[in-house]
């Protein structure tokens, strides 16, 4: 139950669900935009199903990316696992100069114990909040992270530039995330690796340092103050000479200013624009542009597939069939009722086919009692035109001559959205038989049910 517990508690610490939800709300939001804009696009229904599948397909990805990633005031950064122990095996594993010496920067949040009185869920995101801003600084710093301390954080670097760099840009920035000030002390020294740990003097001086500095501020040894001395970026202010934990006799202590813009001289250009402001303006843009970028290849994609698979439907596809009455071509008027009889019998016998569906009869009629049907025109000019407005793919047309006692049949295939037509079945039949009539419905109703039939079965392959 605790191993539960624990991972429950690392998805929470990772904001898994959060972004969880957050996804499922903007998924809503882009069902409801798809919603509106399919049927104004005329794009074929099962686009909504296309949509929805790509979102179900999305949200593992998005929930491993809020697993690995966490989103920083400087972009999107790793997220720390806290399960690895910190530890190094070799002496090489951390920067150190030529003498083999580190620059040790030591971090503290001053008033988090009380933060953590009053509020241990905030303090305690505040803490984890801390790693992930302080990681890109450590990494363009060329630094390394060797452990975390309770709200305390130990990094070291190769100088003291690249420290005191790291820790101004580190202040500089944090004035925009909590009220709590930090407290930083900073010392050279040799480290040494016991058991895989990071141990030595110069950490213990580095933290009694930084409990020297007032909050918000940087507070350096002597020997860190004489390597960045000729550095016109850095100002350094003496804080007297003070007795250290850790060092023998009294030492001089210097604060460092911390002006309202860092630009760090190895970071300006010829033209003087600070290149960690850029890198950092790229840093949000990319982010931005990542997930623009993300939203519209996902849409150009939707969209794309809809036309293609749309394009194929519309061409070989039968999802929906008007048929039309029947027109006498020559007869009595004792046989006009064949008209309604035969295109009757066609809807009821088509109506049992999966997948198509077959317009109302009503429907049509009205649809063609819109329509003045031209002297030098029929039904069939106009097939195309009406199959359109009821929204029939396919329009079944057909037409009769009565002489004597032999009636000859003719039906024929509109595809509404192109036009194409497609003769069907060309048949006499004999009318004296006193069920001909009826007769004739049903075998005409077969043949074309297993025509269109086959043409069903041979697209869908």
């Amino acid at each position: 139950m605790s191993s539960i517990n624990n991972y429950i508690q690392e998805l929470k610490r990772r904001k898994v669900f959060t972004s969880a939800g957050l996804y499922a709300f903007s998924s809503f939001i882009i069902m409801q935009v798809a919603n509106i804009i399919v049927p104004a696009l005329h794009l074929p229904v099962w686009s909504n199903s296309l949509i929805l599948i790509l979102l179900i397909l999305g949200f593992p990805i998005a929930m491993i990316l809020a697993w690995l990633y966490d989103r920083t005031p400087v972009g999107f950064v790793k997220t720390d696992d806290e399960s690895l122990d910190e530890g190094f095996t070799n002496k090489d594993a951390f920067p150190q100069n030529k003498n083999g010496q580190s620059t040790i920067v030591y971090i503290d949040i001053d008033g988090f114990t009380r933060l953590l009185d009053q509020d241990e869920k905030k303090a305690m995101d505040l803490m984890h909040y801390k790693h992930k801003v302080f990681q890109p600084f450590i990494e363009k710093y060329q630094g390394l992270l060797i452990k975390r301390v309770g709200e305390g954080t130990l990094c070291v670097f190769s100088d003291e530039a690249k420290a005191v760099c790291f820790c101004l840009e580190i202040q500089q920035n944090w004035k925009n995330i909590s009220p709590l000030k930090l407290k930083i002390g900073i010392h050279v020294d040799k480290l040494i690796v016991e058991h895989g740990d990071i141990m030595g003097k110069g950490i213990k001086i580095a933290s009694n340092i930084k409990n020297k500095s007032n909050p918000g501020s940087i507070c350096i040894s002597q020997s860190v103050s004489t390597q960045i001395a000729d550095r016109p970026d850095i100002h350094t202010e003496s804080m007297g000479r003070q007795t250290i934990e850790g060092l023998d006799g009294e030492h001089e202590l210097y604060s460092i200013f911390i002006p309202e813009q860092f630009i760090p001289m190895e970071e300006v250009d010829n033209a003087g624009i600070p290149v960690q402001n850029t890198n950092t303006n790229k840093t949000n843009y990319t982010s931005i542009l990542m997930w623009i970028g993300g939203i519209v290849l996902v849409s150009v994609i939707s969209l794309q597939s809809a036309l293609y698979f749309s394009k194929s439907t519309d061409k070989n596809m039968i999802n929906s069939i008007a048929v039309f009455p029947f027109e006498m071509i020559k007869g009595d008027v004792a046989d006009e009722w064949l008209k309604d009889h035969f295109s009757e019998s066609l809807t009821f016998q088509l109506g049992s086919m999966k997948n198509i569906k077959i317009i109302d009869r009503l429907q049509i009629r009205k649809a063609l009692n819109k329509y003045e049907k031209p002297k030098q025109a029929g039904i069939a000019e106009l097939a195309t035109e009406i199959g359109k407005d009821i929204g029939a793919n396919l329009v079944l047309l057909g037409n009769y001559s009565i002489i004597e006692n032999e009636i000859l049949i003719i039906t024929k295939i509109v595809n509404s959205k192109t036009g194409e037509t497609t003769p069907l079945i060309k048949k006499q039949y004999n009318l004296e038989a006193q069920s001909a009539a009826f007769d004739i419905a049903n075998d005409l109703s077969e043949k074309i049910f297993n025509h269109l039939q086959k043409d069903k079965e041979k697209n869908s392959r």
